[in-house]
């Protein structure tokens, strides 16, 4: 037993040691609002070592792993990789100087494919070309085809969330750092996944590496470290020797007191089982059928069976997440589960498993994501009684033992351990008679785990009825009255009294269904329709069919709309709203609106009736369209500068700007006036044949801005800081930097767009953009673009922009009321998002 001794000594001895040492942290400080997460904590990882670092849910583990990635920022303290020393590292740094790191919530970006995520947080030296970032990933994920089978062009959103774990360790262990942490690896992943991971641990250690392991399963900590450091309450316990410690020697200093494991069970239940509470008859649906079922009151009872053979589904059906059909009955009373609303209205309350996604509601307090489900209860007249919230959250709360600064905190502050805490005491506080937990104690730490075991023990002794869904034999063996044994879709075989142990359920789950399932099992081969579905362009060729589809109408009405003269009125139009439409989808890519693009417009050709006035020498006109590029730049910084740094929602900031901006405009120009040079508006307006030069120019910038978002590492960086913003800086990804170059290139790309204006109107005209912005919000929209950011196309927004000239111009020809342009946009927008909306689900769902 020792404590790591982290300070640098100047004698040789010494420096023999610190050639050894790959990372080391150095009296490391953090603090955050009402809580001391690391009191100076000094941490030494050496070559060739597997350093478990283990220790309850907000004892610091992840806050201290942060820092020695750079992901999280010390109050004091320094971090040094390879010998190499810092006192504030960046993700960057950390990653180039040979530290990898696997966090407990994978940092991948949903939005981009398995291929651009393991390519994105590669270092320098490492990462591929675009054109070989497939066949590099394949290369990779082959090690895991034993266990894995995984499509590296497939977007991380369809990925269910243990495949996202794989993806997340093969793409550190790509890396080929020096030192790689692993952060709860093991919470999401499959038998076989389990002794992959530790096979490949096992490579880099003989390599020399050296892995810093947490996990709270401390059979794991056991079979693989050959050093356990113990964290309580952000403080350093000690720094064991990994073969002399024990496991209970462990439990103890994490816990800070003795602790023996309870095992109750069926044997030694002191209360009888009640009547049968619930009864499922004839249950069928996707990936089970035909399961029967009945468990009585105050009974627990496990789910169990290899991955991928329809349990999940069967319990996330009987919750209303999934579809199934057939017969519930609760308490003698048939129940609908066509959704999680009518579940909970009937009695049944849910426990997700993927707490991220499905658990914890970013943006709320403790309080308000733990009683959301339980509101009606608490409330008198539909008026919600904050004095029974708050004390029905505060009794929940000391229960659980939950570790927070107070019930008003975020949610996203907390450690995931004690975010589960919280979203179980949302399912609690319901008092439903069914309680579904799926892995209530993932992510959970050994005391807590123990605090859950009680707490749904309490809730099964009050007469509710329990079923637990869980990976973990041995959880299922302490907890439930009898275990129910799923192979392919149905309940293979039932095991109760001596056969309920953990090898009993190890061994019937193997034997039922003669092999093991795969990660990614669920993950169904790409049809062509998948493919169409995840594609960015389908909307863009849903829209062109459109536009097809109105000229064919406009042919027949009228011989007038395939001549010259038509499309020379119309391509000037078109070029206007396509630079706008491309202006409008560069900043929805990092999850903005700009309103402010039209009023800006009008701005540019003000200020270009004073800087652009007649007889102007070609230099003369450059420096005007210079001068005309600062102003739309400005106005850009500041948009970004109060969305980004001062943290006002884009729509507001920009209406900010909006109304700034136009009422500059006004001030400069009352009226239209002030004659623009006619030299400059012929060079504007200059066509190749019917075609106008700016028309051709739209067409090469959307064509070189889509090239760029797929092909270009920063493109790729602009998507991925749309895609998970906070996900994307835990990367490296300079998310500030990419989100200023979006909303300034945003107002740049209007300057074309104001030249075409000018063309049109020949005077400084304060109000000639004011229509163009909710027009390019239209069109960025028609074509693709989210509002969430992450997704859209250039190209897709130059065919919004005309379908929308496309409906103006038809609705004239065929001489229907100008009214008709609004409806059949409006009509066209809302069938084409929800088109792409759908499709998008089902190619998650698939």
């Amino acid at each position: 037993m020792y404590v790591s001794d982290v300070q640098i000594q100047q004698d040789p001895a010494q420096e023999v040691i610190d050639q050894d040492t790959v990372l080391r942290l150095d009296a490391v400080d953090k603090r955050y609002p009402g809580v001391h997460a690391i009191k100076g904590v000094s941490l030494t990882v050496r070559r060739g070592e597997i350093h478990a670092l283990v220790g309850q849910n907000g004892a610091g583990k992840s806050t201290l792993v942060g820092i020695a990635a750079g992901s999280v920022t010390a109050d004091s303290g320094t971090v040094q990789i390879g010998g190499v020393t810092a006192t504030d590292p960046s993700p960057d740094w950390c990653r180039e100087q040979g530290l990898a790191i696997v966090y407990q919530e994978p940092a991948l970006l949903p939005d981009l494919t398995v291929a651009e995520n393991m390519r994105l947080s590669m270092p320098e030296d490492h990462r591929p070309s675009v054109g070989e970032q497939v066949s590099w990933a394949e290369g990779i994920l082959s090690r895991w085809s034993s266990v894995a089978a995984i499509d590296p062009r497939t977007p991380v959103r369809e990925l269910p969330p243990d495949a996202r774990f794989v993806v997340e360790i093969a793409k550190a262990l790509a890396e080929e750092p020096k030192v790689i942490v692993l952060d709860e690896p093991t919470e999401h992943l499959l038998p076989p996944a389990v002794a992959e991971l530790f096979r490949l641990i096992s490579e880099l250690i003989d390599a020399g590496g050296a892995v810093v392991y947490i996990s709270h399963r401390l059979n794991e900590v056991k079979q693989i470290a050959h050093t356990v450091s113990v964290l309580r309450d952000g403080a350093l316990v000690g720094t064991f020797d990994g073969a002399e410690v024990t496991e209970q020697d462990v439990v103890n200093l994490v816990v800070g007191r003795e602790l023996t494991r309870a095992h109750t069970r069926a044997g030694t239940r002191t209360t009888a089982l009640g009547d049968t509470m619930l009864k499922v008859t004839g249950f069928s649906g996707h990936g089970f059928d035909d399961v029967d079922l009945a468990v009585r009151a105050g009974e627990i009872v496990g789910f169990a069976g290899v991955e991928g053979q329809g349990q999940r589904e069967v319990l996330r059906a009987l919750g209303g997440l999934g579809t199934g059909h057939g017969t519930i009955e609760l308490s003698g009373r048939t129940i609908k589960t066509s959704s999680p609303t009518a579940a909970l209205a009937g009695g049944i309350a849910y426990l997700p498993h993927d707490r991220h996604n499905e658990g914890i509601l970013p943006g709320l307090s403790l309080r308000e994501n733990a009683s959301l489900s339980s509101l009606r209860r608490l409330s008198s007249l539909g008026v919600l009684s904050r004095v029974r919230e708050r004390k029905a959250t505060s009794e929940t709360f000391a229960s659980m033992r939950v570790k927070a600064p107070s019930p008003e905190v975020d949610i996203t502050t907390l450690s995931g351990g004690n975010q589960q805490k919280v979203v179980l005491s949302r399912v609690l506080m319901t008092e439903s008679k069914l309680i579904l937990a799926d892995e209530p104690t993932q992510g959970v730490d050994i005391g807590a785990r123990e605090e859950i075991y009680t707490i749904l023990r309490e809730a099964a002794a009050r007469g509710a009825a329990i079923i637990v869904l869980s990976s973990s034999a041995a959880e299922l063996e302490q907890l439930c009255d009898r275990v129910i044994v799923f192979s392919r879709g149905k309940a293979a075989k039932e095991l109760v009294d001596d056969e309920l142990s953990e090898h009993g359920i190890a061994q019937a789950a193997l034997s039922a269904t003669g092999s093991r399932s795969r990660v990614g099992a669920a993950l169904q081969k790409v049809t062509l329709g998948r493919k169409l579905a995840r594609n960015d362009l389908t909307p863009a060729a849903i829209l062109a069919l459109a536009t097809i589809l109105l000229a064919g109408v406009a042919i027949s009405q009228s011989e007038f709309y395939l001549t010259s003269r038509n499309f020379g009125l119309i391509l000037p139009l078109l070029a206007t709203l396509a630079f706008f439409a491309m202006a409008q989808q560069v900043v929805m890519m990092v999850g903005g609106i700009d309103l402010s693009v039209g009023p800006l417009a009008g701005l540019l050709v003000v200020v270009g009736s004073f800087v652009l006035s007649a007889y102007k020498t070609p230099i003369g006109m450059i420096i005007g369209l210079i001068v005309l590029g600062l102003v739309a730049a400005a106005v850009g910084l500041v948009n970004w500068t109060l969305a980004a740094v001062v943290k006002i929602n884009p729509l507001i900031a920009t209406l900010v700007t909006y109304t700034a901006i136009q009422g500059i405009a006004y001030l400069l120009r009352p009226l239209p006036a002030g004659k623009i040079d006619p030299v400059f508006l012929s060079y504007a307006s200059t066509k190749l044949g019917f075609i106008p030069i700016m028309m051709i120019l739209a067409i090469i910038v959307a064509v070189l801005l889509e090239f760029a978002m797929y092909r270009s590492l920063f493109g790729v960086r602009l998507r991925a800081t749309g895609s998970a913003h906070a996900t994307a800086d835990r990367i490296g990804v300079h998310t500030k930097r990419i989100t200023l170059i979006a909303y300034v290139g945003c107002s740049v790309l209007v300057v074309p767009a104001a030249v075409l204006l000018m063309a049109q109107a020949g005077t400084g005209n304060a109000s000639i953009g004011d229509s163009y912005t909710l027009a390019s919000i239209g069109a960025a929209v028609l074509g693709g673009a989210s509002i969430f950011g992450g997704r859209g196309s250039f190209i897709g927004a130059c065919l919004g922009a005309v379908l929308v000239i496309q409906i103006n111009t038809v609705v004239q020809f065929i001489g229907l009321p100008l009214y008709w342009q609004q409806w059949l946009l409006g009509g066209l927008t809302i069938a084409a998002a929800a088109f792409y909306s759908k499709s998008r689900t089902l190619a998650e769902r698939s």
